[in-house]
């Protein structure tokens, strides 16, 4: 059996075809972070980080919103190219592009965090790392793990996210830190974002559409990590 040729939805589908699309979207996850990580390392060593940042500084609470346009149009994009049907080099662009967009949009970030460890990246980096990667395993296992239907989370997270866009939009014009209560309320509206992802690719994938729930996974991840790092720079 080709999976590709015969894609059935997760849920349903036999063992051994779920255990290929689990591999297969996991590990395209794994390897988009990688990517994302050289090319930021990349930005950093070559210099190519200060136009970067000079550009969204420069902009005052304009370039803030420019970071927030770039993500969210990335997203758009990266997600309408990887669940493209049966154009497999669209779903890696998409894939790729997405990678590329999030290096650059972390790029302010990072650079915030050198200047307020004074170059030591990885008194926030590290813990924040950590406890990404351990609540994405915790919130993975719940959704494997358990019956539950998460389709309920979308509601919430659908208004979530446009009242957050809308209090980030407010930030910005306003020039006012958005302070660690607002870290912890992205955090809470990420979690449940990442229940209802896991869940969707549990149980409304195709077999043949690993690159779009690898998109899912690597997007969750990375936003997720955002809002821890910047918890930790507002404890600081």
């Amino acid at each position: 059996m080709q999976i590709q040729d015969n894609p059935f939805v997760v849920a349903e589908a036999p063992a051994q075809a779920r255990a290929s699309f689990y591999r297969k979207a996991y590990g395209l996850a794994a390897l988009a972070f990688c990517a994302w990580a050289g090319m930021l390392a990349l930005l950093f060593a070559s210099g190519a980080y200060v136009p970067v940042c000079n550009l969204i500084f420069g902009l005052g609470s304009i370039g803030w919103l420019l970071v927030l346009a770039v993500f969210w149009g990335a997203t758009a994009l990266a997600q309408s190219l990887a669940f493209t049907r049966g154009e497999v080099g669209k779903q890696y662009l998409g894939l790729g592009l997405y990678a590329l967009a999030e290096a650059l949009i972390f790029t302010p970030l990072i650079a915030t965090v050198a200047v307020k460890t004074q170059g030591d990246l990885m008194q926030i980096l590290a813990p924040a790392g950590v406890v990404t990667l351990a609540l994405m395993v915790a919130l993975t296992a719940t959704v494997f793990m358990t019956r539950v239907d998460f389709s309920f989370l979308k509601t919430a997270v659908v208004l979530g996210s446009f009242a957050a866009l809308g209090a980030i939009v407010c930030f910005s014009i306003f020039s006012f830190a958005p302070g660690i209560w607002f870290a912890v309320a992205m955090i809470a509206l990420m979690v449940a974002a990442i229940l209802w992802q896991t869940w969707q690719i549990k149980e409304q994938c195709d077999t043949d559409q690993h690159v779009g729930a690898a998109v899912l996974i690597f997007a969750g991840f990375v936003t997720l990590l955002w809002y821890v790092i910047q918890l930790f720079l507002s404890r600081r």
